[in-house]
């Protein structure tokens, strides 16, 4: 049903300016003047964490392709993370494409990652999400995640 391909740099660019603005709305929509930012600090934020772009060590920045056609579906970025001994990876961003939401792909690509996290010899992933984004908590909910904190605000 679906596959992971690493992005070019060509990808990479789409998906960063994409994963920018998508990260902006997000802010926008919870509500919360603590998280507002703007696409000029969230791109910097960006290139921070991936200074070498798709090269950048420790992290993969994926394609979502499915199986047969080789379509894209959507994209993906995770990243591993050490603590001592202990390996884990961390999901900074999963997006299915608007046209292909709803058919199975991110509950397919958690899937996938979840493979490769074992497969990398990696014992935990863990990501963040929005407390507005309700579906998203639901899929990885259904994928298995639990809550390991919960940030709360209280505007005054």
């Amino acid at each position: 049903m679906l596959k992971m391909t690493p992005m070019s740099t060509a990808d990479f660019e789409h998906f960063r300016a994409s994963s920018a603005a998508d990260y902006v709305e997000q802010c926008r929509l919870s509500g919360l003047p603590s998280l507002a930012t703007n696409q000029t600090r969230t791109l910097a934020g960006l290139d921070a964490l991936l200074p070498q772009g798709p090269a950048t060590p420790g992290h993969y920045l994926m394609l979502l392709q499915e199986q047969e056609s080789s379509t894209t579906v959507g994209m993906m970025w995770f990243g591993e993370l050490s603590d001592n001994d202990a390996r884990s990876a961390f999901l900074y961003d999963l997006w299915i494409a608007p046209a292909w939401r709803r058919r199975g792909f991110a509950e397919a690509a958690l899937a996938l990652l979840a493979e490769e996290i074992r497969l990398r010899g990696m014992g935990s992933l863990s990501l963040n999400v929005f407390a507005h984004n309700t579906a998203a908590q639901a899929l990885y909910r259904k994928a298995g995640f639990v809550a390991s904190e919960i940030t709360m605000v209280r505007q005054l």
